[in-house]
């Protein structure tokens, strides 16, 4: 391999959203000859799980080395270009940027998502940032519209990476996949420090009252999916012992993530993954409110997708999604499309290299 990049994301968490989109970032690389070295939470199972090259995320001499003996630089895919959970998350994503710059890369940002931008003050950071850049592909409209409107040069609308993993054989149905997660922390404080948030109890029962109101009107049964294995399964368990009807409740690895959802009808998810593997694996998706992400995955699947408000909107919500399935093949081809659009960000920055 002649050439090498170093790629800054969010890697080596429990997060199997991160991981999966990471695991199709590095595929595009090693298909073009591109060894890859990567800052993780988890070095050690980084590249085990990866076979990459990792170091810790908290080293910034190493990144510097890394930098050093690279030909690029890669940043994202993913939710990076966010404040609307910490103050504390821009300034420590776009401070590898300035390192690859000040290191002399070319460089490009890839499956980025930005409509977590909430603030003026991470606004200002951002556009102050992304500049010197060969492009930045960005996974849905939102983004594309709010990078363009700060006047960020070279956004390619492309779609999130995960879209290009392989989808799952599918085999068989009649699963309500249900993808939940736990609030953010308060965005003043990191999310290293002290206990993280919890659901109320009174969203618990809301939750598990929606979800069989949900799985006795469609008569599917509900599969609980951690995309998070510890802290989303702690809420599943939670959600599913104040359920009357029956529910799994299930904990992939990143190897069996998108097989979880082979026999899938429809998903509910908090999860912006979780609704990209139900729909690989051939299932309408309800996104409940969360973030302003899954609205962007919901508009990018039109009609095969639903929003959800609140809990109580659920069982509405799904068979809204279940009755434009028909339009789902179509969305899903045309963003696996678009994140072909990634791809060609990556040949740019390499002949730029």
């Amino acid at each position: 391999m002649g050439d090498r990049a170093v790629v800054a994301a969010w890697v080596g968490s429990t997060n199997l959203g991160d991981e999966l989109v990471f695991s199709v970032l590095r595929r595009l690389l090693a298909d073009r000859g591109v060894e890859t070295a990567v800052p993780s939470l988890d070095p050690p199972g980084t590249t085990a799980a990866h076979q990459v090259d990792a170091f810790g995320h908290l080293d910034p001499w190493a990144l510097r080395r890394h930098l050093r003996s690279a030909d690029a630089f890669v940043f994202g895919g993913g939710g990076l270009l966010q404040d609307e959970t910490s103050i504390w998350n821009l300034p420590w994503h776009l401070s590898r940027i300035r390192a690859a710059r000040r290191a002399g890369l070319p460089w490009a940002g890839v499956g980025l998502g930005a409509s977590g931008l909430t603030t003026p003050g991470g606004r200002r950071r951002v556009t102050a940032a992304l500049v010197d850049h060969v492009a930045i592909a960005v996974r849905d409209q939102s983004s594309a519209e709010m990078l363009t409107g700060l006047g960020v040069p070279r956004v390619v609308r492309a779609a999130d990476l995960a879209w290009l993993a392989e989808p799952p054989n599918r085999k068989g149905s009649g699963v309500l996949a249900v993808c939940l997660r736990d609030p953010q922390t308060a965005r003043w404080r990191p999310g290293a420090l002290g206990p993280p948030a919890r659901t109320p109890e009174v969203t618990i029962d809301a939750l598990a009252s929606a979800i069989d109101a949900t799985a006795t009107a469609t008569g599917l049964s509900t599969r609980f999916v951690a995309l998070d294995p510890a802290a989303d399964h702690r809420l599943h368990r939670q959600v599913a012992d104040r359920m009357a009807t029956p529910a799994d409740t299930r904990r992939p690895t990143l190897a069996g993530l998108l097989a979880e959802f082979a026999d899938v009808e429809v998903a509910a998810t908090m999860r912006y993954h979780g609704g990209v593997a139900a729909a690989l694996a051939g299932a309408p998706v309800t996104t409940l409110a969360f973030s302003p992400k899954l609205t962007a995955l919901a508009d990018d699947l039109g009609p095969a997708a639903a929003r959800a408000a609140s809990p109580e909107d659920l069982p509405g919500a799904v068979a809204k999604a279940l009755a434009g399935n028909r339009h789902l093949s179509e969305a899903v081809e045309r963003l696996t499309d678009l994140a072909g659009g990634n791809g060609n960000v990556l040949d740019d920055l390499l002949e730029a290299s």
